[in-house]
């Protein structure tokens, strides 16, 4: 059928400026923002807030409202990283032992530069043949022993590290003592992977594949899109920030447990269910930078709705690099760390601080 006095290509040529009218005024009204994400660009819609307050613009939801949870139930019988390094052996295995990720929890053999710096001090010659386990290695070290399955004892004493990597300060090193549940109550929800919320004991030191990526399905070699987190399963933000919010969001505690991590995440979940967060601390001036902006950033998506930025808009775990935050267009949440005047590419003088981790 055709219009009388329109010639094909007027009809189309008329759609095609309405089209692009109804996607301009959807963009106008939702202050889109231009991503690239994946090597293409995508239009993600969604209001953001401005930093220091909370967003107007759009009324508030409940974080809580979407998806289920597993707190409380046995941890899954999930593939293990051994089993994925198989295929992965040489995208992901190689970087993976200098990755953040990688090294939050390291045998002793696989941290040569820390046994010297336990080694340098005289005074934990009596406990360091003990030591089989470290615990960070950005801000402070702590040193671990293993002293039944999936747990770990844990030492008083602290290394302050340097920027050399070696430690000009100590935290209690006139009398270091073994504290057998401390990590298990403090630390193992972010530092180990699947732990029991009754023993609290946990199935593998380190983060495992399935802390990001969940108990995935064999049949993902087929079709990636059925593994959460990969190229084709990354779309839903809430999803993304209830992953990464986990271990990061470390000012919350667990309603069923009271534990300061969650209780039997598993990615894909809603982390919110049990996972109990004042968002207000977002505005609070005195919070130190670093816990301020993943708050903000989790805010913005949990509870105000927006989809962009979510954190794997910036960064790339597996690359460990700062490329995709380089690219990522501008938004309010960057002013956190960066300048708003023509020197953004200078950082904010800022001291991470946690009292979890006692740092």
């Amino acid at each position: 059928m055709r219009l009388r006095g329109f010639g094909i290509q007027q009809i189309k040529l008329v759609v095609a400026f309405a089209c692009a009218a109804i996607v301009w005024s959807s963009s106008a009204r939702n202050r889109s923002v231009l991503a690239v994400e994946d090597g293409g660009p995508l239009l993600r819609p969604g209001p953001l807030s401005s930093p220091g307050s909370p967003n107007q613009t759009q009324s508030e939801h409940n974080p809580a409202s979407w998806g289920g949870n597993h707190a409380g139930k046995p941890v899954p019988d999930y593939v293990h990283g051994d089993e994925c390094l198989f295929c992965h052996r040489n995208d992901i295995g190689p970087g993976w032992q200098k990755n953040s990720h990688g090294i939050t929890l390291r045998q002793a053999e696989d941290a040569p530069e820390l046994r010297r710096v336990l080694e340098s001090e005289s005074a934990l010659k009596s406990v360091a043949p003990d030591v089989g386990y470290f615990l960070g290695s950005r801000h402070r070290v702590r040193f671990l022993k293993k002293v039944a399955y999936g747990k770990l004892a844990i030492l008083s004493t602290q290394a302050v590290l340097g920027s050399d990597k070696r430690a000009p300060r100590w935290i209690e090193l006139a009398s270091p003592a073994w504290d057998r549940d401390r990590f298990a109550n403090r630390c193992a929800g972010c530092h180990a992977t699947g732990v029991d919320s009754k023993t609290l004991s946990f199935s593998a030191f380190g983060l495992d594949c399935y802390t990001c990526h969940g108990n995935v399905n064999l049949e993902h070699t087929s079709d990636t899109s059925l593994i959460f987190l990969s190229k084709k399963n990354r779309r839903d933000a809430q999803a993304i920030e209830s992953t990464c919010a986990q271990c990061h969001l470390r000012m919350g505690k667990a309603r069923s447990t009271g534990l300061p991590y969650p209780n039997n995440f598993v990615p894909g979940d809603n982390l919110f269910q049990d996972y109990e967060v004042d968002f207000s601390r977002g505005d609070d001036p005195g919070l130190n930078a670093g816990d301020k902006h993943v708050l903000r950033n989790v805010r913005d998506v949990a509870v105000n709705g927006t989809e962009f930025p979510t954190c794997i808009s910036c960064h790339q775990v597996h690359a460990n690099s700062s490329e995709k935050h380089r690219r990522t267009p501008r938004s309010p949440i960057c002013f956190d760390c960066h300048n708003e005047n023509d020197n953004y590419k200078t950082i904010k003088p800022l001291t991470v601080t946690s009292a979890v981790c006692e740092y």
